[in-house]
């Protein structure tokens, strides 16, 4: 299908991509090489006259590993059965740490983040914390520096 449409006839319309707007759009084709293929087209919503670009080969996007690891597993660890009321209480009676990209955290910590406010330290890893706060779990860098 590309061949037939690489051998559009001149004053003829194509479609393809306007090196000025940036988008897929109707041409008008100018002239051809000597083996009879488009070699230049002239955009019609913007009237820039550019080479040809053929339509890329589509090659087969590769498969992701698989790692026994589902998208589930990759999302911020959040405590089962902990709803708002249960996370509220866990927040009362604990001195906050003031969050800090320097500081290093432990599980069940208290931090008070200075954008998302109080939050729950329910993951830690090398050089980041997994942090629930009231709108949500978050992940943040830690230990940076």
């Amino acid at each position: 299908m590309t061949q037939n449409k690489d051998r559009t006839p001149v004053a003829q319309s194509i479609t393809t991509s306007c090196t000025k707007c940036k988008m897929e759009l109707s041409h008008i084709v100018i002239c051809h090489t000597m083996e009879g293929i488009v070699a230049r087209v002239k955009c019609r919503t913007c009237g820039s006259e550019h080479k040809y670009h053929p339509e890329k080969k589509k090659t087969p996007r590769k498969t992701a590993r698989v790692t026994g690891r589902t998208a589930a597993s990759r999302k911020v660890p959040v405590p089962a059965a902990l709803d708002f009321e249960q996370f509220s209480e866990r927040l009362k009676n604990r001195e906050p740490v003031p969050y800090s990209l320097s500081g290093s955290f432990k599980v069940d910590d208290v931090i008070n983040h200075a954008t998302h406010g109080m939050g729950l330290v329910t993951k830690v890893s090398r050089q980041r914390v997994w942090v629930l706060f009231f709108d949500g779990p978050r992940t943040l860098v830690c230990d940076w520096g």
